[in-house]
């Protein structure tokens, strides 16, 4: 898989057939919902719905059928035509696809949500899904404090390198994925951090910004 440059956003090609759409936005747009994916979609040139997120660094998941805000970290669709759509600037967004079932979702997943059991709370059986990693913090740039070591799911995953503690978000997702039926080699990692990436992503460790990325799928 690798990432195809359009004029809005970047798209993952490779990841799923030609029927499904998957990728994330260029930091032009500064994540306005659902406005702004309409714009980074636009090429498509066909009339689409979208299904966003009101956050809330919960372990909650919807299965949806129709367009507008839902409150919770997750969104699942069979719908065609359907985009649905994450926020983040550190936080991971974490993209599904399963042709067998004919589903695609996005989770948001910081390290809240990690700790309330996201991944281990999804509606679906995860063996014929593929899953995307875009992008966000990486342990490189993922600092934590020494709390972390107290929180059982993410402990495992708390790396402690120049006498500072670094969470690994990756290691983490991984693992909670293959746990849910996942198969290993379906998981990928684009392996840019939201902090250090040259991609001029949106980070808000780094700048205190109030803008977002979009990582978003649709069947089309």
């Amino acid at each position: 898989m690798k990432l195809l440059e359009a004029k809005d956003c970047y798209l993952f090609e490779g990841y799923a057939g030609p029927k499904v759409i998957a990728g994330f936005t260029k930091a032009n747009l500064t994540g306005i919902l659902p406005g702004d994916l309409h714009i980074a979609l636009a090429h498509l040139l066909k009339d689409f719905q979208v299904g966003y997120l009101k956050q809330i660094h919960s372990s909650i998941a919807h299965c949806i059928h129709e367009e507008g805000m839902y409150e919770g970290d997750g969104l699942f669709t069979s719908e065609s035509n359907l985009a649905v759509t994450v926020r983040t600037a550190d936080c991971l967004p974490l993209i599904f696809y399963s042709q067998q079932v004919g589903i695609v979702g996005v989770i948001h997943m910081g390290w809240r949500g990690a700790r309330e059991g996201i991944l281990s709370s999804l509606p679906y059986q995860l063996s014929s899904f593929r899953v995307i990693a875009g992008p966000g913090l990486r342990d490189c740039c993922y600092e934590v404090g020494n709390e972390f070591l107290t929180y059982k799911l993410l402990r495992p995953f708390i790396v402690l390198r120049g006498g500072r503690y670094y969470f690994d978000p990756i290691a983490f997702a991984r693992s909670a994925l293959v746990a849910q039926g996942l198969r290993e080699e379906n998981f990928c990692d684009i392996a840019t951090c939201s902090a250090c990436s040259d991609k001029h992503l949106f980070s808000y460790r780094k700048t205190n910004t109030p803008h977002r990325q979009l990582s978003f799928i649709m069947k089309l």
